[in-house]
């Protein structure tokens, strides 16, 4: 059967790249990821302790909570910040896609230091189509992040474990996961009753997480090979 749906496919493979949800709406966590060095991990909170980072420059402003006297740095990323001079402008181009994930910082906190982590995530995009031939649908659709330095702007996300959910009363239900492919493809079949249906990607360590659109209306396919 799949063999023979090969226009389903090279509608999934022709999908355009348009990002219709940005991944930062839902990748920064809660809270910081600290631990302890010479004082309560509690002394360690500072903000942001995640940055989702795009094509576009950001300004970020630092800050350790309660402190009089602070400074927050992030060798890795260039970051040495203090009362005065908190904002530190992250360009996209200064940094290398292997920049993205955990980073140690060295925080001064009225006279005492610790440690804690801050997270550089690139944002994700996910585009989907659902092809009904009875008594299947073949849900598919493309997930690319975008990339740091002076390349493209976006590349495919291979070996991604993408969900396939539907809505509910209740609200959205994954039915199954679905790999992307090394062009970032991911395609598979469900049988399932007409629904309404999303893809979406959980945050990982170095990329954000994102949800494609709803697909509320479906094309149908006709197979037509003899």
């Amino acid at each position: 059967m799949f063999r023979r749906l090969g226009g389903v496919t090279a509608l999934v493979a022709g999908l355009a790249l348009t990002p219709l949800t940005s991944g930062s709406a839902h990748a920064a966590p809660s809270g910081s990821e600290s631990g302890s060095l010479r004082t309560a991990a509690a002394t360690c909170a500072y903000t942001p302790s995640t940055l989702v980072l795009g094509a576009d420059p950001r300004s970020v402003k630092f800050a350790v909570p309660d402190a009089a006297d602070w400074r927050v740095r992030i060798p890795d990323l260039a970051v040495d910040s203090r009362p005065g001079f908190q904002v530190k402008h992250f360009e996209p181009k200064d940094y290398k896609n292997s920049d993205a994930g955990l980073h140690q910082v060295a925080i001064s906190r009225d006279g005492e230091s610790c440690a804690a982590k801050f997270r550089l995530l690139r944002p994700s995009m996910l585009t989907l189509v659902v092809v009904h031939n009875h008594p299947y649908r073949y849900i598919g659709g493309q997930l690319v992040r975008t990339n740091y330095g002076t390349g493209a702007a976006r590349s495919p996300m291979p070996g991604a474990r993408v969900a396939i959910q539907y809505l509910t009363k209740d609200g959205w239900v994954t039915a199954k996961y679905f790999t992307t492919n090394k062009k970032g493809i991911f395609i598979g079949k469900l049988k399932a009753p007409r629904r309404t249906w999303r893809a979406m990607l959980e945050r990982t360590s170095t990329t954000a997480a994102s949800v494609s659109h709803s697909a509320k209306t479906e094309q149908e396919y006709k197979d037509t090979a003899q």
